[in-house]
């Protein structure tokens, strides 16, 4: 296997560990085992159990952005802001396995990331593209403060995504908060 493929392979693997397990469970045994590679081959990879969670977290986030892409490509041009500001939100909560993988993930690396200023860095960084991406769509629709409406819409999809992974809202009321609160948003058409 091609080192790629295989660093992808321990990503996937990494994801379901943390899926199954939580943060606690993942170990390079774990994912060695999962991922059907040796924890030999794992560490050839990664020096520290931080490198390969922020590699899984960066693979789980390029997946994130084609499947954005690809909706964007799919919908009729140009998109409504209320429309795509919907489907970035319906991307980023776990309402499926592969995206509740996606936010397991980014749960773990958010917890060790509150404890390591590197980590947090880079989780800065990461949420800096969203925000901007977000923060667009604001300015399209003419908002005053793009980039506080763009906050409050991202710490709401947070919200939400806690809320489904603990199980306290199912998809419908979910979807339901999210279309209420985009249904509140200031002049979007």
């Amino acid at each position: 296997m091609d080192p790629s493929r295989r660093q992808a392979a321990i990503a996937e693997a990494v994801g379901r560990v943390l899926s199954r397990g939580g943060p606690d469970g993942l170990g390079l045994r774990q994912v060695a085992a999962e991922a059907g590679v040796t924890t030999g081959a794992i560490q050839h990879h990664f020096t520290t159990k931080d490198e390969m969670l922020l590699f899984a977290l960066r693979h789980h986030g390029r997946r994130l952005a084609e499947r954005l892409s690809a909706r964007a490509a799919g919908a009729p041009q140009p998109s409504p802001p209320h429309r795509v500001l919907r489907a970035i939100a319906l991307e980023l909560l776990p309402l499926d396995e592969e995206r509740a993988v996606e936010a397991r993930l980014a749960a773990a690396f958010t917890a060790r990331a509150a404890a390591d200023p590197d980590l947090a860095a880079v989780f800065r960084e990461q949420y800096a593209l969203l925000h901007t991406l977000v923060a667009d769509q604001f300015r399209r629709a003419g908002v005053s403060d793009a980039d506080a409406d763009a906050r409050e819409l991202l710490c709401l999809v947070e919200g939400l995504r806690t809320e489904r992974l603990l199980g306290q809202a199912d998809d419908d009321a979910i979807l339901a908060l999210l279309d209420r609160a985009l249904d509140r948003l200031p002049a979007l058409p």
